[in-house]
């Protein structure tokens, strides 16, 4: 293996290693600010009383999408000689939803951080943002879900070994019902988001080590 491809491999692991590390911080600290409410006049009062945390959410997101980056790459090079049609779909849905969650960022920043003094101060633009947020998410969490089944799938017969595809299968189904954060519950949601992270570690891990 030459020297450049250790390089890709180790630098999209640690990328992807402190990814995971931001999206359990996010989820750490979505905990700690709760829900929103569904009442315009109340999701103001909501912003107001976590600010800090809200504020933090919307910077640790954007760091840990951009993370993302270059560990797709090295995990679509590592993953593509054993799998290539599971590997293009898994990290290619993973590739398209960046942007989204970028976009969304920009959304959700409206809330907490002004732009020209400007930010969103009315009970139903703040329903509409938080709406928009949190629906986004509800999507990018699906297909994140579907992206790690198909890449477990791919890691069965690679270097990654079976218990990281077991431990992706499992954590890409949790994925799925940890979109519905409405329905399941905070400490439910938040355990969704902790397999997630541990699943980035972990593959991040393996990744920075491959020879």
């Amino acid at each position: 293996m030459s020297n450049e491809l250790k390089g890709l491999y180790k630098f999209g692991g640690i990328s992807m290693i402190l990814s995971g590390v931001l999206f359990l911080t996010r989820a750490v600290l979505e905990r700690i600010a709760g829900p929103p409410p569904s009442n315009g006049v109340e999701i103001l009062a909501w912003i107001e009383s976590s600010k800090v945390a809200l504020s933090l959410v919307s910077e640790i997101l954007f760091f840990a999408g951009i993370a993302l980056v270059p560990a797709v790459i090295a995990l679509s090079h590592s993953l593509v000689g054993i799998d290539r049609v599971k590997t293009a779909l898994g990290c290619g849905i993973i590739a398209a939803m960046i942007p989204v969650l970028i976009m969304l960022l920009i959304v959700h920043g409206r809330l907490v951080y002004p732009v020209y003094g400007i930010r969103i101060a009315t009970p139903p633009l703040a329903e509409f943002a938080v709406a928009l947020f949190y629906g986004g998410f509800h999507a990018i969490d699906l297909m994140m879900g579907i992206a790690v089944i198909v890449l477990s799938l791919a890691m069965m017969h690679g270097v990654y070994g079976k218990g990281v595809a077991y431990l992706g299968i499992a954590t890409g189904s949790l994925d799925i019902v940890g979109s519905y954060p409405y329905a399941i519950g905070p400490i439910l949601t938040l355990g969704c988001q902790a397999f997630f992270a541990a699943w980035l570690v972990l593959v991040g891990w393996k990744l920075r080590g491959l020879r």
